[in-house]
């Protein structure tokens, strides 16, 4: 009954244009009906004041875009190390897209091998006061239950099943003092993360079943966000041995970085803001991918102050695409990584905007 009603925009434009079509005389009170329902049934958009948490990690009407992301570094009591993400990404524009979009990916570092999956929802989330029950769909290949910095994740891809729980050591890092920033290039965003998740559970690997534990960094973005996917960015998450983290992303204009900002989390968890000229990424390679021919970013040099860190991909093919035919979704890389410099550590990068729904070569 829920689905029927989060899908009643669709069905009533469908009754609508059958109207229209069947009866032309009738359009402008058609149109009148329409506006009507805008005014009336659909929720107020736009800035709903700085972040409050728990009741903001669960889904919120008054976004068109929003997503829930989840990256983590595992490890196995045999020392076999992995990489994971979930995320949710749903978005809520009227009539035109109402949706979410789930992916979910696994790097097994020592067998060198990445796998992910894809699926497309054509409803939007319940709203979970104070958290969130997110899923794929009927087949509950991927799931996500929590809030408030206690969360489990299952995922099912290929030849691994992932079941996590994850529990929030720190203080909710608010990204732009809690505050909707504004984007130079239009829209905005409200931002948060969780950037160190105590997290253990099993992965199954062909039906054999492996304890894991090790971190997992959590990601909230909601507001007018269309504006920044089809900017492109490249985003750090960076999780270093004496237990900071610290985020970095730049978004990419033109031959120049119109926009660039971060954050670095103490071990007491204490939350800085790194303004443009605190940190320096620069990028030492590339690489191809042979699916889609698109051309990556591979290894950076990051400068914070006088700290220098090499991050290199731990997996080199990383990189994301969907197979959907009737959906033009993301083409982007988004990996575990490796830091070596001042302090080492493990990082996750995500580069989007660097393929444009190219087709796949092989």
């Amino acid at each position: 009954m829920k689905k029927i009603w989060q899908s009643s925009p669709w069905l009533v434009a469908l009754v609508l244009i059958l109207i229209a079509w069947k009866f032309p005389p009738l359009l402008p009170w058609i149109l009148l009906a329409v506006t009507m329902f805008m005014c009336w049934f659909m929720p107020r958009r736009g800035l709903i004041g700085p972040v409050s948490l728990p009741a903001d990690d669960a889904f919120l009407p008054a976004e068109k875009v929003q997503w829930w992301y989840w990256t983590g570094h595992l490890e196995t009591e045999d020392g076999q190390r992995f990489g994971f993400e979930v995320v949710f990404f749903t978005f809520d524009a009227f009539l035109f897209m109402r949706d979410q979009l789930v992916q979910a990916a696994i790097t097994d570092v020592n067998g060198n091998r990445f796998e992910f999956k894809e699926c497309v929802e054509f409803h939007i989330p319940n709203k979970t006061p104070n958290g969130f029950n997110l899923s794929s769909g009927s087949d509950q290949a991927v799931t996500a239950i929590g809030g408030n910095g206690t969360d489990h994740l299952h995922s099912a891809i290929g030849d691994y099943v992932l079941d996590i729980d994850l529990q929030s050591t720190k203080a909710p890092a608010l990204h732009y003092g809690g505050d909707a920033h504004p984007y130079i290039f239009g829209g905005y965003t409200y931002y948060y993360s969780r950037t160190h998740m105590a997290t253990t559970g099993t992965l199954s690997i062909a039906g054999k079943s492996y304890k894991v534990t090790g971190t997992s960094w959590f990601d909230r973005q909601y507001g007018e966000l269309f504006q920044a996917i089809s900017q492109g960015w490249q985003w750090f998450a960076i999780e270093l041995a004496d237990n900071r983290q610290v985020m970095l992303f730049d978004f990419n204009g033109d031959n120049a970085t119109v926009e660039k900002s971060g954050s670095i989390t103490d071990a007491e968890g204490r939350t800085t803001n790194l303004a443009a000229h605190q940190f320096d990424v620069t990028v030492l390679g590339h690489w191809t991918s042979p699916r889609t021919g698109c051309v990556y970013p591979s290894g950076w040099t990051v400068t914070i102050g006088s700290e220098i860190f090499t991050v290199q991909p731990s997996v080199q093919d990383q990189e994301l695409c969907g197979h959907h035919s009737f959906w033009v979704g993301p083409v982007y890389w988004e990996g575990a990584c490796d830091v070596s410099g001042t302090t080492r550590g493990k990082a996750y990068v995500e580069l989007n905007g660097y393929c444009k729904c190219p087709k796949p070569t092989i």
